[in-house]
């Protein structure tokens, strides 16, 4: 079932998405990011970094409000991360009674559940290393990417399920029990969850942030209400890092362990290829997707960014006395919270070194020295990059470097082998650049030139017009005198750039072929005027015996001056 991915976006080609994947989870397809479910480990990572904000992510809230408005007894287990993500906690848990939900719990009581079981399997513990398995995104990347640990695994249920099951235990098979927290991967967790009837539905509160914005919902004018059920500090303090720790360290202690906390993916990582390869022994990690636990979660309200408010915030909320409304959990003991971890290992391929070479000689990477290993494209080598090619995640073009190079190498031809005069200045008119056309032309090297004034080399009053108006001047013909051109001049202003672009069309050869032409044609013209008047004279010496002929033969000659007359005009 598609949980996450990401809506049609105008993506600009900045792989912020998969620069922060850990686990390269993402492919790019005619330039949009698309998640790829079996590898992703629902972090929420690439959607936060996403300028384009374009998450789209399955939502179980109408189903929530539906089952509201149908008189359904709406229970929901609400994370502790609450305390520390909302200035005044216990208005939302007004806005949701005054909203229509039945009874609003803390998924701290499930957590303080797991604590004990997690210290009875601590003690019972062979001396194996050993993973808390509170987080979903955690088991995830273990169970795709790090099978060998499945072992250290914690085969027992996360405090939302263990949660959920005393909830179902406790209101019945026909209550509604909705999870509320920061997490997306909650979503995924509660999946198999939701079709075995265990739990009906996930919202994140930042779903439900946007829901109250749009029904006009102002939690500053809800009353503050505690929750039915608020739990203990020891679970309570499950959302902060080294929060499970706390509950356990003891025991820990005793066993012999070293409790080391892991928080966000790339320490995650880390940590685990130290455990697969053996360099770690006798270790209990507390392991967290998200850097600083539950409470750096990627889908909150949107008012409270800072993680560190957040931490603050739940801190003196825990240090706070509050009275804690315990209701009695019947037969919690006949709940079974134990879970099997699956292998969900992906097949990789394997390609051979001249395929990998293969496609690093197309991105211009010939050599060892040529992998710049920059990370442009998202992925850690080059190397990482041309693998992701060969597996359809990733295509050529997302190479930066090799981008870069091959623009400048078609701009570098345009602008050497133009056959025209090109030049660029700046606003003061000072020579950025000239190229081959150009030094011919002006009998100048480009290196002798640059930093000099344009006026070194032709008239400037076209680009100081262009620069004073802002407008580009186009094929105004022109002549350079010193250097005996005749040009159709285009002066384009690049104000951005903040430089001028000049294109010289040289003319010249044409213009002395004109002339050359022109002096043909008047010469002709010049001709035809003297055989006219000769013949005129001999027109009039033999009057008596051509009559009307002289004067025809004058009209016909005449008709001919005419004719080279206008060629003449049309030249000029």
């Amino acid at each position: 079932m598609k949980i996450l991915d990401f809506v049609p976006a105008n993506c600009k080609n900045c792989y912020k998405c998969v620069k922060n994947c850990s686990v390269k989870a993402i492919k790019m397809i005619n330039d949009q990011a698309q998640i790829i479910e079996e590898r992703c480990v629902a972090c929420g990572k690439c959607f936060l970094v996403c300028p384009q904000n374009a998450r789209n992510i399955l939502s179980d809230l109408d189903n929530v409000v539906n089952a509201i408005n149908e008189n359904k007894k709406v229970i929901i287990s609400i994370a502790p991360s609450y305390l520390g993500i909302y200035k005044n906690p216990y208005k939302l848990i007004g806005a949701l009674k005054k909203f229509g939900v039945h009874a609003v719990e803390e998924t701290a009581i499930g957590a303080s559940k797991i604590t004990e079981l997690y210290r009875e399997y601590i003690e019972n513990s062979d001396g194996k290393n050993i993973i808390t398995s509170c987080c979903p995104s955690v088991n995830l990347m273990i169970q795709i990417y790090y099978p060998e640990l499945l072992d250290n695994l914690i085969p027992i249920d996360s405090p939302m399920i263990a949660h959920s099951k005393m909830l179902r235990n406790k209101y019945g098979k026909d209550a509604y029990i909705t999870f509320l927290g920061p997490c997306i991967a909650k979503k995924c967790e509660a999946y198999p969850y939701q079709v075995a009837n265990i739990m009906d539905a996930v919202i994140s509160f930042e779903e439900l942030e946007n829901y109250f914005t749009e029904n006009n919902i102002v939690l500053e004018d809800c009353d503050e209400e505690m929750p039915d059920d608020n739990g203990n500090l020891t679970g309570k303090r499950y959302p902060i890092e080294r929060g499970i720790m706390a509950g356990i360290n003891d025991v820990i202690n005793k066993k012999g362990y070293t409790g080391i906390a892991a928080s966000g993916a790339m320490h995650c990582r880390e940590l685990f290829d130290a455990l697969k390869n053996n360099n770690l022994t006798n270790i209990c990690v507390e392991a967290n997707m998200c850097e600083g636990g539950c409470m750096g979660g990627p889908a909150i309200s949107k008012e409270e960014k800072n993680v560190y408010m957040r931490r603050i915030l739940i801190k003196n909320k825990l240090n706070q006395n509050v009275d804690i409304k315990k209701i009695h959990h019947s037969n919690e003991n006949d709940i079974d919270y134990s879970r099997k971890f699956r292998n969900r290992q992906l097949q990789e391929h394997k390609y051979t070194e001249e395929q990998i070479i293969e496609v690093l000689e197309k991105i211009g990477k010939h050599s060892k020295s040529d992998e710049l290993n920059c990370g442009s494209c998202g992925y850690e080598t080059c190397r990482e990059k041309a693998i992701s090619v060969l597996d359809g995640l990733s295509y050529p073009e997302m190479c930066l470097p090799y981008m870069r190079s091959k623009a400048e190498r078609i701009s570098n031809i345009s602008f050497e082998y133009s056959p025209n005069i090109l030049f660029i200045v700046d606003e003061n008119l000072n020579i950025l650049d000239l190229n081959p056309k150009a030094e011919q032309a002006f009998n100048a090297k480009v290196d002798h030139m640059r930093g000099l004034h344009l006026s070194t080399l032709m008239p400037t009053e076209d680009c100081e017009e262009v620069i004073k108006t802002g407008n580009s001047i186009l094929s105004k013909k022109t002549i350079i005198d010193k250097y005996g051109l005749v040009v159709y001049n285009s002066i384009i202003y690049l104000p951005k750039l903040k430089i001028l672009l000049g294109i010289l069309l040289d003319v010249t050869d044409e213009e002395q072929k004109k002339d050359k032409l022109l002096t043909l044609k008047l010469s002709t013209i010049e001709t035809a005027d003297k055989v006219i008047e000769k013949q005129m004279r001999v027109a009039q010496e033999i009057a008596g015996l051509l009559g009307e002929t002289t004067a025809e033969t004058k009209t016909t000659l005449l008709k001919l001056k005419k004719i080279v007359a206008d060629e003449e005009s049309d030249m000029k």
